[in-house]
């Protein structure tokens, strides 16, 4: 960054506007602004300062309200305006500060701009000129924040020193500003919730295994001489003596599963010898029922014999009339042929009589007909002459339709004419009255932009007054909670404590009540118990104790938690205060500057939203307007278009009705219509068609008569022949029945008929007898086989041996559930192993994760053998590259005595360490504090740290352009030869294209700079400013 030019405004000591234009240096890098005390020299560099990052360079000058001439008229406002350079582009910014005039209740004047010109042309480098994105958009630009830029570009009067002579947390401080190492401080903050959270795991995890181990007592049953009761009677057990203790309980219910298993086996081979005896009797039972029954149903069947004998003639005799079953099916076949043959005969001699008389019928029409040949014969020669005329015929319709389109498309351009007329003269008149409106609204929204860029800083001023108000309100509110909830957790720790003392105490009355007489005590080892602890009445247990301390762990979260809240609220309001402060108002009257500025912005937003509404009319009058102007242009040209087709219309109807009237006249009168003459040509065509299928018809007609009436006498004649023939076949049948009948053995044809049965009676009669037979010889088999089987066996009494069985069944399954119960304690005891050893194993994870965040935190927090946090260590490797960039320097500029070096001291009453600074003398061989140099030396160093701290940050932040420096004061401690050395290195720093600015009294630095900006005071106690090049 190269400055070009800097204008100050009712600025310091300067009443009106002061220009220094750094063009006037002619090329000289390195000048000196001299000037007597209280000049403004240091006000020159406020200046620069304040235009860049809103803030003076000192922090003693923080409150930009002081910053305002006390000279200044009432009508100037403070402003800065300051032109640079920075990677061959050129910038402007310029900041104006508020002030109240005279007469008025609110300050007014704030402006801001930020720009880049390029060729005289201005390009806004934000958005909105607003505080916040400005500073934020030059921070950006620069590379640097304000305490970077006040560390190594401009050294500030009383601060030149600061980072070389202050203790470990004050350089802290700075460094953290400057690297913007803050974040590393959550590092520690997050560790330490990690911290909180793991040792909660590692309490709970613990809860957890005692609660398996007291699970363990519940899931058991008591019993007499239990190892595991003893173990888990007792105060204090470990996880080792209850799994012995688990094991010995289930080795005592394996033995016990053993045993009643065996003398399950031996029950249910009992019962299952009774079942199987019951089941034995019950079949021979089942049999002797069985006998009872096949006996009484033989006796049944014996009785229907007769009944079966009978049934038995009747089917012989009907299987004698099968034969006669076919002749007489073939009897009645001929019959039915015969009386078939007589009906086909009727039908034909019917048919033949019928096609005699459609044959003379036929034959008449075709004579009818064939008397119509001249009439087709006329109506060929008509239709000929009608086609004839039909081409001209057609052309004339066309050209009517043509002839009438034109004419009607002439009309129409007429009518188009008129109206584009009367639509471009509208069209004039609305864009005269569009002008008009337009006009008188730009007058309207000339003050809107003015306007809403003071409301728009306006309503940025009351959210930062609002957001002020709001956190101070917070952080009393977070006070009270913190005060509360210390009192809590300090009210917690004091029961705990309490608690723990009693426990502590009933612990000794439990040992004593061990110690006998002649046997060492465990814990002193004195065999005499002369006065042993008695443990007090009201001891509290071990949960009690443990639940008091997860109450204090958790009252502690909640207090530190409030604290770092509450704190974390005070920085932001320090940080709005500041804002406030450098907006020139008090914060201690924001509530009521709030309420002020909120009344005033009602009333300034009415007017803004007026204007709003007037600038969105006035650029809808715009839009209106233009959309005016396109249409006047459109209105004309569709005038002019809109004349040319009506005359063309009108030409084109006249020349086509000349054409239609000479067509017309070459036709006949009847003929002249398309229509008529196309239905002259309909009706003669439909006319000959009609003739003409008529005829054929006739000759079809009268062929199919011929061929119909010569197939109906043929067909007589076979019906004839096929009568004579059925006739025949029926008496043959009829002699062949009688016949069969007679060898039959049946005197008439009525008795055949009373034998017959139908086949299906028949087949059902046979089946019926064909069943009995077999069942009764099916029973009596049955009823032989069932005498075996019950020989030598008889009848048992079934209900005595089901009340052995069920008794047998009731004792074995008494032992089965004893057996499901020692089954039971085997799988709970199991299951309590297990979730005892989970317990166990993830209480010892939680324990080494707890210590692992524990020991992690405190190394990052700095509790460590070097006090060293994770922070400071960063903030220590900066440091070191700033020595040795500043150890180049200081071994030249101090002719090889001094060299800085980073003290390894601690710091007084255990405070963090690793930022101090010592100075090793070349000439004495020793280390000594840094505070312990004279004057001169102390620039020297201090020099040569801020030329070290800008390169390393200029290779840190990558891409800063660290062009130019200004140093404020500090050369009059030096010696000739010590001056003599720093102008040496500042002249080498501006040989590498930087610009130095020095202010300072000595006299030396005049004749040794040849370029002076000298700051004057008039007599009325103002200042201006001259540049002087020797």
């Amino acid at each position: 960054m190269l400055p070009v030019r800097l204008t100050m405004t009712a600025f310091g000591p300067y009443k009106d506007k002061e220009v220094i234009d750094f063009a006037e240096l002619s090329g000289n890098r390195l000048f000196l602004v001299s000037g007597n005390t209280g000049a403004g020299k240091t006000s020159i560099f406020d200046a620069i300062c304040f235009a860049l990052y809103g803030e003076a360079s000192g922090e003693d000058r923080s409150d930009v309200r002081m910053l305002r001439s006390q000279f200044a008229s009432d009508e100037l406002y403070t402003s800065v305006e300051f032109e640079f350079e920075l990677k061959r582009r050129t910038y402007r910014i310029l900041r104006q500060l508020p002030h109240v005039k005279t007469g008025n209740k609110s300050a007014t004047g704030e402006k801001y701009e930020f720009v880049e010109t390029t060729g005289g042309e201005e390009t806004m480098m934000v958005d909105r000129h607003a505080v916040r994105q400005i500073n934020e958009r030059m921070q950006a630009l620069l590379g640097l924040t304000k305490e970077q830029f006040s560390q190594i570009v401009m050294l500030p009067q009383g601060e030149f020193r600061k980072l070389l002579t202050s203790d470990t947390e004050n350089k802290e401080e700075i460094l953290r500003r400057i690297f913007r190492t803050h974040l590393f401080k959550f590092v520690a903050e997050y560790l330490n919730e990690k911290r909180k959270a793991s040792q909660s795991e590692w309490e709970l995890a613990r809860r957890d295994l005692d609660m398996q181990a007291a699970n363990l007592k519940l899931s058991l049953a008591e019993r007499e001489g239990s190892a595991l009761v003893r173990v888990l009677g007792q105060e204090h057990f470990n996880v080792h003596q209850v799994l012995e203790a688990l094991d010995e309980e289930m080795a005592y219910y394996e033995g016990e599963k053993a045993v009643r298993q065996a003398r399950l086996d031996e029950e249910s081979r009992l019962h299952k010898t009774l079942i199987e005896r019951y089941h034995a009797a019950a079949r021979v039972n089942e049999l002797y029922g069985e006998l009872d029954r096949k006996t009484a149903e033989r006796q049944g069947l014996e009785a229907r014999i007769p009944e079966i004998e009978g049934k038995k003639l009747r089917l012989a005799l009907a299987e004698k009339t099968l034969p006669l079953e076919v002749r007489e099916r073939l009897r009645e076949s001929a019959q039915a042929q015969a009386k078939a043959a007589e009906g086909l005969r009727q039908s034909a001699v019917e048919a033949s009589e019928r096609a005699a008389r459609e044959f003379a019928a036929a034959r008449e029409r075709h004579a009818q007909e064939e008397g119509r040949g001249e009439r087709r014969e006329a109506l060929v020669r008509e239709l000929e002459r009608l086609s004839r005329d039909l081409p001209a015929v057609r052309e004339l319709e066309e050209r009517r339709a043509s002839l009438g389109r034109l004419q009607r498309e002439a009309a129409a351009a007429l009518g188009e004419q008129q109206a584009a007329e009367a639509a471009a003269a509208a069209r004039q008149e609305a864009r005269k009255a569009l002008a008009d409106r337009a006009r008188q609204a730009e007058e309207a929204v000339r003050g809107l932009p003015e306007l809403a860029e003071r409301f728009e800083r306006m309503l940025q001023e009351a959210t930062l007054l609002r957001e002020y108000v709001l956190l101070r309100r917070a952080a009393v509110t977070q006070a009270e909670e913190e005060a509360a909830l210390r009192l809590a957790h300090e009210e917690a720790a004091k029961r705990y404590l309490a608690l723990e003392a009693g426990w502590l105490e009933g612990q000794a009355g439990q040992l004593a009540a061990h110690l006998h007489d002649g046997k060492p005590c465990p814990v002193c080892g004195s065999e005499a118990h002369p006065r042993p602890a008695e443990p007090p009445a009201d001891m509290p247990t071990r949960e009690a104790l443990d639940r008091q301390r997860g109450d204090k762990a958790e009252r502690e979260t909640l207090y530190l938690a409030a604290k770092t809240k509450r704190e974390h609220t005070d920085a932001q309001l320090r940080d709005k205060a500041g804002e406030i402060e450098r907006g020139g108002r008090d914060p201690g009257q924001a509530e009521a500057a709030y309420a002020e500025l909120v009344e005033n912005g009602k009333r300034m937003r009415v007017q803004v939203d007026g204007l709003k509404a007037e600038q969105a009319a006035l650029d809808e009058l715009r839009r209106k307007l233009a959309e005016a102007e396109t249409a006047l242009e459109a209105a004309a040209a569709d005038k002019e278009r809109s004349t040319a087709v009506a005359q063309e219309r009108r030409t084109a109807h006249a020349a086509a009705q000349a054409v239609y009237d000479r067509t017309l006249a070459g036709l006949p009168e009847g003929h002249r219509t398309l229509e008529a003459l196309q239905r002259l040509l309909r009706e003669a065509e439909q006319e000959k068609e009609r003739l003409d299928a008529a005829w054929r018809l006739a000759q079809e007609q009268l062929r199919q008569a011929g061929e119909r009436q010569a197939a109906a006498a043929a067909h007589l004649e076979g019906a004839e022949r096929q009568l004579a023939e059925a006739n025949a076949r029926q008496a043959e049948a009829q002699g062949d029945f009688a016949a069969e009948l007679v060898r039959a053995g049946f005197a008439s044809e009525a008795d055949y008929r009373a034998a017959k049965l139908p086949e299906r009676d028949m087949a059902d009669m046979k089946a019926e007898i064909e069943r009995f037979l077999a069942g009764l010889a099916a029973v009596v088999r049955q009823i032989e086989e069932l005498g075996v089987q019950l020989q030598s066996k008889e009848r048992a009494d079934l209900a005595a041996l089901a009340e052995d069985a069920e008794r047998m069944e009731r004792q074995a399954e008494a032992t089965r559930s004893s057996l499901r119960e020692a089954q039971t304690h085997l799988e709970k005891g199991a299951e309590g192993r297990a979730k005892l050893l989970e317990a166990e194993d993830k209480w010892r994870k939680s324990e080494r994760d707890f210590q692992l965040v524990k020991d992690l935190y405190d190394v990052v927090r700095g509790d460590n053998r070097h006090k060293i946090s994770f922070e400071r260590y960063l903030l220590v490797e900066f440091l070191d590259r700033i020595l040795s960039a500043a150890n180049l320097r200081l071994r030249t500029i101090s002719g090889g005595q001094f060299y800085l070096v980073r003290s390894d001291r601690r710091e007084k009453h255990g405070k963090q360490s690793g930022l101090g600074l010592d100075v090793f003398d070349n000439y004495t061989g020793q280390l000594r504090d840094v505070k312990t140099l004279s004057g001169g030396e102390k620039f020297n160093a201090s020099l040569c740290l801020a030329l070290g701290m800008a390169d390393v940050i200029q290779a840190y932040e990558g891409g800063v352009s660290l062009e130019t420096m200004f140093i404020d004061e500090g050369f009059g401690s030096l010696d000739e030869e010590s001056l003599s050395k720093a102008v040496d290195t500042l002249v080498q720093l501006q040989q590498t294209g930087r610009m130095i600015g020095i202010i300072s009294h000595v006299q030396e630095l005049k004749q040794a700079i040849p370029a002076v900006l000298e700051v004057k005071k008039s007599a009325d106690g103002c200042s201006y400013t001259k540049f002087r090049i020797s």
